[in-house]
């Protein structure tokens, strides 16, 4: 253990034996003492009884009494909540703790990524055979969440000690350490398999999100990853919205790496050439905290390859250049990382490397299966290569997975290219109309339904669709179409911009 570690208000100087709150020493007995380094050196797990006393009385015989006088004296001094009690098995610390020596002024620094645990799914009937499909979802539902790393996951052996417990969502949470709880339970009708799941918050026991699935009760199993895809896909945009708004509106001192993170997640998805500076300015903060952080490295790659396909980006190839660097630097810290393969794969386009941003995307989806935005992107991709079946699928399959993706308007815009490419003008009209009508204020859409009405035979409606997006981006031209429109095939590029120039179009 290092020779100091932070949790809340309070540092923790084993070699000492020392406790300070608030930079003020505290007298603590040496018992109790031993029982909080004991705990904070497993604080990512559940310390049994048996293993406090074996630490803190190796060569004793004592009871469990003499180990909750210790704990009992401990919370008085830390408070309440920050040891909790996992019933029949034994004690955790429900604080983060750091090992890293906060900057003066600061609060001690949180883990990298907040937590989350998966709670038993509920048998709400009587066969056994439905009871092994809940704890299979449930365990699903882990796996699948812990492949995200915006997300710091409880294993399932911590979670699953609660099945049938009497707390509440909120002690359970205490008790676990975590900030967001997922619950949820299943029942089977004759025909009919119900699921219901959960997120809430920890602290607060709001539940922030319900869904419910109904599938036909064909084959039990099979629906289990479908559910347990649905329900992970779903998610993971809702848990990083939250953390989004909380950073949003922390005051602005708070300089955490995560506080940075979500604060420039949020402003990067304004989606305004304003607020893409300041997402660039957190992102370039949280770098010189955590200079190889992926998830930050591959943020400001994506931030810099916006400033592009926008129309912002004084030197477009400068950029190009920077998102790549970052983007390449984000796999060699971590070849595992599907956000970060993502990341590349959308650079690669950018420069025009399709193969290899097919690839990257397909490398993503290996890492994570249940990965909707790479699903998404890689169906773009396809899309521009002229691939439209495959195109087409993989979109509605990340759709179905992650309906309350914020990027649900570019998986609208690849529909309606994958329906241009094709010469379905028709339906390319339609998408790009829900295109539009989630992101209004993305200038491209409204050169997409130019384009898809030119195409049509409708003028007068591509000429109104033109005016927006030329209000919205008048330097639009066609080398930065280019970068945001990858067409591999020369001849689906020069349909779209015929139909662009159709409705007046001089970029």
């Amino acid at each position: 253990m290092q020779d100091r570690v932070w949790f809340d208000r309070f540092e923790l100087r084993p070699g000492e034996r020392a406790l300070l709150v608030d930079g003020m020493a505290v007298t603590l007995g040496a018992r109790a003492f031993d029982v909080l380094v004991a705990l904070a050196q497993r604080h990512d797990r559940v310390v049994t009884k048996q293993e406090l006393l074996d630490c803190v009385w190796p060569d004793a015989d004592v009871e469990e009494n003499n180990l909750s006088v210790q704990i009992s004296a401990l919370r008085k001094l830390l408070g309440q909540d920050v040891i909790g009690t996992v019933p029949s098995q034994g004690y955790r610390l429900t604080v983060p703790v750091s090992q890293l020596e906060p900057a003066p002024g600061e609060a001690p620094a949180a883990p990298p990524r907040p937590s989350i645990a998966v709670l038993p799914f509920i048998n709400l009937g009587d066969e056994r055979e439905q009871e092994y499909f809940a704890d299979g979802l449930a365990e699903d539902i882990i796996a699948s969440l812990s492949n995200s790393r915006w997300l710091f996951v409880i294993d399932r052996g911590s979670s699953f000690v609660y099945r049938g417990s009497d707390l509440d969502s909120t002690a359970v949470a205490r008790a676990l350490g975590v900030r967001y709880l997922v619950s949820g339970s299943v029942r089977r009708s004759a025909t009919k398999l119900r699921v219901n799941a959960t997120l809430s918050n920890g602290a607060t026991g709001e539940a922030l999100w319900n869904g419910r699935y109904d599938r036909p009760l064909e084959d039990l199993f099979d629906m289990q990853d479908e559910i347990s895809a649905c329900i992970a896909g779903t998610i993971e945009p809702l848990f990083l919205r939250q953390e989004e708004n909380i950073a949003a509106h922390k005051p602005a001192r708070d300089l955490e790496h995560w506080d940075l993170l979500m604060r420039a997640r949020w402003h990067y998805w304004r989606s305004t050439r304003k607020h893409a500076v300041e997402c660039q300015r957190l992102l370039l903060l949280a770098l010189a905290r955590k200079p190889d952080d992926v998830q930050t490295l591959s943020l400001l790659a994506f931030s810099y390859l916006t400033d592009v396909w926008s129309g912002w980006a004084e030197d477009p190839k400068k950029r190009i250049t920077e998102a790549c660097r970052h983007a390449l630097k984000a796999v060699s810290v971590n070849d595992v990382d599907s956000f970060a393969h993502l990341t590349l794969g959308v650079a690669m386009a950018c420069i025009g490397d399709m193969d290899r941003a097919i690839a990257e995307q397909r490398r993503a989806l290996e890492i994570y299966p249940h990965f909707a935005a790479a699903a998404a992107e890689l169906g773009r991709l396809l899309a521009f290569s002229g691939q439209t079946a495959e195109a087409e699928a993989l979109v509605r399959r990340a759709m179905a997975a992650s309906p309350s993706e914020p990027r649900m308007s570019l998986w609208l815009f690849t529909l309606a290219i994958a329906a241009f490419v094709d010469a379905r003008y028709g339906e390319a009209v339609r998408y790009a109309r829900d295109a539009l009508a989630q992101r209004p204020d993305w200038f491209f859409n409204h050169y997409l339904l130019a384009a898809c009405q030119a195409a049509n035979g409708d003028l007068p409606g591509a000429q109104k669709a033109l005016s927006d997006g030329v209000k919205m981006m008048p330097r639009f031209t066609v080398a930065a179409l280019k970068v945001g429109h990858p067409f591999v095939r020369d001849a689906d590029r020069d349909r779209y911009v015929e139909a662009l120039r159709k409705a007046g179009w001089k970029g």
